[in-house]
């Protein structure tokens, strides 16, 4: 009894290191995300637009919808993080010379904001999308997926000093 009492200990110790360090990544990214945003900020209030651009890039690129906690509201949350984040891009590429037409990127987030505001779409009692509407908000997601892709290519490859 005593061997299985000691792998039952290692395991449910494994588990709580495990939990912890999932949660510790995870603040760690979210950080990570915010610091990059606010130094384009900065950057973008002191007319470095080339800076702006790179933090808004690397923010933008690490970027993702929370799938720990993914309930209409915080999928929402985060979709207008995105559209916040392309919005400066637009704002700084435009300064540096680039040209962004993120309307059409823009009115696809619009699109997938709608579908997971709107109840109806959602499973009853879940937080998951109903099997009709999935396969359009996954045709959405592939779609600003490649979007973003394709802007990316502005983005400063090292930090403009």
């Amino acid at each position: 009894m005593r061997g299985i009492e000691q792998i039952l200990m290692a395991a449910a110790v494994f588990c709580v290191l495990f939990a912890l360090g999932s949660i510790a990544y995870w603040l760690i990214c979210r950080a990570r995300k915010k610091r990059f945003f606010n130094r384009g900020l900065d950057c973008l209030e002191k007319w470095k637009y080339s800076q702006a651009l790179y933090y808004f890039g690397l923010a933008e690129i690490a970027w993702g919808i929370d799938v720990a906690h993914k309930t209409p509201r915080t999928v929402l949350k985060d979709l207008d993080r995105l559209d916040l984040i392309l919005s400066k891009v637009a704002e700084a590429a435009s300064e540096c010379g680039h040209i962004i037409d993120i309307a059409r990127l823009h009115d696809m987030i619009q699109a997938r904001k709608e579908i997971w505001s709107n109840r109806k779409y959602l499973k009853f009692g879940s937080h998951s999308l109903k099997n009709a509407i999935f396969e359009r908000d996954r045709h959405i997601g592939r779609s600003i997926e490649e979007m973003r892709s394709q802007i990316r290519s502005i983005y400063p490859r090292t930090h403009p000093e």
